[in-house]
Order: C-alpha cells, then sequence, then structure tokens
C-alpha cells in the first residue's frame, strides 16, 4: 500500500538554552520548540528545543541545561550498563539492537564516539569480519548519501544510537537507514533490522491511525523479537505501527530525580501552560471510521485495571514507559548541533530497547511485550499514577472516566506497565 500519511519521528523534542540558575526543570517548559523535520512526504517529529526562537547549542555536556546523561539514567532506573554474564564465564552475552531510521547519516559513527569520550563510556569499534560483538554497523538500504541532514533525522539517528548505547555500553549497535520515507522502504528497513537483532528500536510512526494498516503491518510482526515503538508526542492519539498487538509500544513520562540522582518519582508526561506536547496514548479500536480495530492480545486484557482503559478487546496503548518530557530529558551530540538536551517518545522508545538487551529475555517468549505484563504491579516498575497527556485536539475525544488519557495507580495507558525499576520485569 502506498503511503498517503505523514509518518513521524516521535521523538526529539531537543533542548539547546541554558536554564537559568536555581531554575527548576518544570521552568523550562517557557522556552519554545521547532520540529527538526519541516519537509518531505514523510516528516519525523524531532521538536528542537529554542530560546527566543533560536536553537541555542551547549559546548559540552557538562554546560547543558540539565540534561540527563548515562548515569543519571542508570541511577533513575536502577539500570546495570552491561548484558547478562554467559552461564558459568565471566563473558557478557553478546546483544545486538537494532534501530531503524530514515535516511542517510555519514557522522552518525563519529557523532556517537564523541559522545562516549565525552561521558567515559567503551568507543565502540566499527563491526567488520573479525569484530562482530559491542561494535557499531551502519546498514543503508538505499537512501540518498547524506540525505538525514536535510530532512532533519540526524538528531533521531543520533537520540537513538546515544541513547541505547548509554544504557547498554556493551551491545552491538546496528542502524538500519531506510531508503526513503515510504511504507514500503520502512517496512524493508525493519525486516533487515529483525535478521540482524533481537531487538529493534523504533522512534517514529503515523498519527491517527486507531487501528490495522492492513498489509504493511506483516513487516512488524517477528516473533520472539522485542520490536519497540514510540507511540508519539502529540498527546492522547494513537499512532501506527505502536497501535500493532506484535510490537511493544512506549510511552513517555515526566521524571523527577533527587539530588543525588535516584528515582523521586514520574507522571505522565502532558501539556503544561506553555506547550502543548505529550505522550501517545489511546485504542486501537477503529472509532475513527477509517482503519480495522486491532484486538488486543490476551496477555494486554488479563492485565488489571484493564476495564478502566476503555478499550474493550482492542489493542491499547502503552506497554511500556519512560521519560520522555524534555525539561526532564537527555543530552545528545550531534555534528552540526553540538550537545543539546532532548525529550520526546523517540527517548524513551531507545531506553526501553536497551533495557530489553540488559534482561537477554526477549527471545524467550513469541510477543516480548507478555513479559512486561507478567510483571505489572510489582516492584519491577516504577507506577507514573498521575497526570493526563490529552491536548484535546484528537479526532476522537478522550473519555475521562477512563484511563486512556489519565494516569492512575497501577495500569493506563499513558504510562502502561510504568517505567523501569531494574530489569526484572523484562
Amino acid at each position: 500500500m502506498t503511503a498517503v500519511r505523514v509518518v513521524i519521528c516521535v521523538c526529539a523534542l531537543a533542548l539547546a538554552a541554558a536554564q537559568p540558575a536555581g531554575a527548576s526543570h518544570r521552568a523550562l517548559s517557557t522556552y519554545g520548540a521547532q520540529r527538526a523535520c519541516t519537509t518531505g512526504h514523510v516528516r519525523c517529529m524531532a521538536l528542537i528545543r529554542t530560546h527566543n526562537g533560536s536553537r541555542i547549542h551547549a559546548a559540552s555536556p557538562a554546560l547543558l541545561p540539565g540534561g540527563l546523561g548515562p548515569a543519571d539514567l542508570h541511577t533513575a532506573y536502577g539500570l546495570p550498563t552491561q548484558t547478562p554474564l554467559v552461564k558459568g564465564t565471566t563473558a557478557h552475552r553478546p546483544i545486538t539492537v537494532a534501530i531503524v531510521d530514515e535516511w542517510d547519516y555519514g557522522n552518525a559513527y563519529a557523532d556517537l564516539t564523541t559522545y562516549s569520550q565525552a561521558y567515559g563510556l567503551p568507543v565502540l569499534p566499527k563491526c567488520s569480519a573479525t569484530v562482530t560483538t559491542s561494535c557499531f554497523q551502519k546498514i543503508n538500504m538505499g537512501a540518498p548519501a547524506g540525505s538525514a541532514r536535510p530532512t532533519g533525522w540526524y538528531v533521531e539517528m543520533d537520540l537513538d544510537i546515544e541513547t541505547v548505547h548509554a544504557i547498554c555500553q556493551n551491545c552491538k549497535i546496528v542502524l538500519v537507514e531506510s531508503a526513503s520515507d515510504y511504507d514500503y522502504a520502512l517496512g524493508a528497513a525493519e525486516n533487515r533490522a529483525a535478521k540482524a537483532a533481537p531487538i529493534v528500536s523504533n522512534s517514529w510512526g503515523s498519527y491517527d491511525v486507531d487501528g490495522s494498516f492492513g498489509a504493511d503491518d506483516a513487516a512488524y510482526d517477528h516473533p520472539n523479537k522485542a520490536i519497540v515503538f514510540s507511540s508519539g508526542d502529540a498527546g492522547y492519539d494513537v499512532s501506527w505501527p505502536a497501535s500493532l498487538n506484535t510490537v511493544v509500544a512506549v510511552g513517555g513520562t515526566s521524571l523527577q530525580v533527587n539530588a543525588d540522582g535516584s528515582y523521586a518519582g514520574e507522571t505522565a508526561w502532558g501539556p503544561t501552560a506553555s506547550d502543548s506536547w505529550g505522550t501517545g496514548s489511546g485504542c486501537a479500536n477503529g472509532a475513527s471510521g477509517l482503519y480495522p480495530a486491532e484486538p488486543a492480545q490476551p496477555f494486554q486484557t488479563a492485565v488489571a485495571n484493564w476495564a478502566a482503559t476503555g478499550c474493550g478487546s482492542s489493542r491499547g496503548d502503552n506497554d511500556v514507559s519512560a521519560v520522555a518530557d524534555p525539561d526532564t530529558g537527555a543530552a545528545i551530540y550531534t555534528h552540526w548541533d553540538g550537545w543539546q538536551v532532548v525529550g520526546g517518545t523517540s527517548l524513551a522508545a531507545p531506553l526501553i530497547s536497551a533495557v530489553f538487551a540488559l534482561r537477554g529475555n526477549a527471545t524467550s517468549v513469541p510477543y516480548p511485550a507478555s513479559l512486561l505484563y507478567a510483571a505489572a504491579g510489582t516492584s519491577s516498575f516504577n507506577d507514573p499514577a498521575s497526570g493526563s497527556n490529552d491536548t484535546g485536539v484528537a479526532a476522537v475525544p478522550c473519555d475521562h472516566t477512563t484511563t486512556a488519557c489519565v494516569a492512575g495507580p497501577g495500569y493506563d495507558l499513558p504510562t502502561g506497565v510504568g517505567s523501569p525499576h531494574g530489569i526484572g520485569g523484562f
């Protein structure tokens, strides 16, 4: 099927402005934002934070306005830095995380190296015939050289690869660049990524697709692999392929940390008085009348509090969540922009993908989302129990008597089963 929708990377909300001394993270929402991708048939939804309408850059991560680094994320979520040990040895299990993005970016490896050096992470070598684990590989499926620069997708690529490496520091990373922004090209890239890795991270999707998209769905059905998708940055709304019951849909939170970096709490990421961003969520029930409903998996409908979502027998977004609010976002480096702070569910998706790698359990079940639901309500997850992501502009309005757009105790759609508290739920 030829795509006629706008597909977005749901995603990079980049903050590149200095925070006034003594200001809180929430005060950063007074800064503006602009999309990185403003033209093209398929666009990413990278939102770059601005000050007085201009992008502002930092010379180093130390000068960033509160951007979280690798140690911050590990401390807040209680994560190890490496994959499991091979039983009976001192060697770590080699695990690959593949990332699907659009277009080609020749500076991706150099940017990852700069990021690693700045934070003291292991510098990954390029993969070769003799170096096959804990390395970086870029696979271009036919995109024109350098095409990520004019389209803005380079921000998304750096966010993805740097976040995966920040969380899983000995993982092999395979960046698969689709030949174009059409569905058939993205599907081909997804299939190639699924051949390369047991975990595939995707920070893109198409809004207003509250169900199945027909034959194109097949590219995102790879049993015994974690196919991870961002849920969106425009607030309450369902996006595809996150709407599919074969993938792991990742929502976004606003993360609060203590002075020592430890976890202080989370809320569902939603609009404020000064901005209208928020995590995607909703029911893939075909309520728009444009798409067939997508059924929920039995492991999803069995979770406590499922009835409160209002989805009935239809698939619900989301399954799990992690930090996405750019006010509490992460620092990344790009060749063209230097250091910025980024957020969006494009931060949450590669973070969750890397946690699947740290656990090393994704291939043990047909659909790894089931692992999350099996641990729902346990100490393996933090429970963001407040906040709403409803911006009031969804084509099908949210019913606030449900948890489709309102977070509450236990399972809800904006935050799923919650955010990681260690790796036990994966």
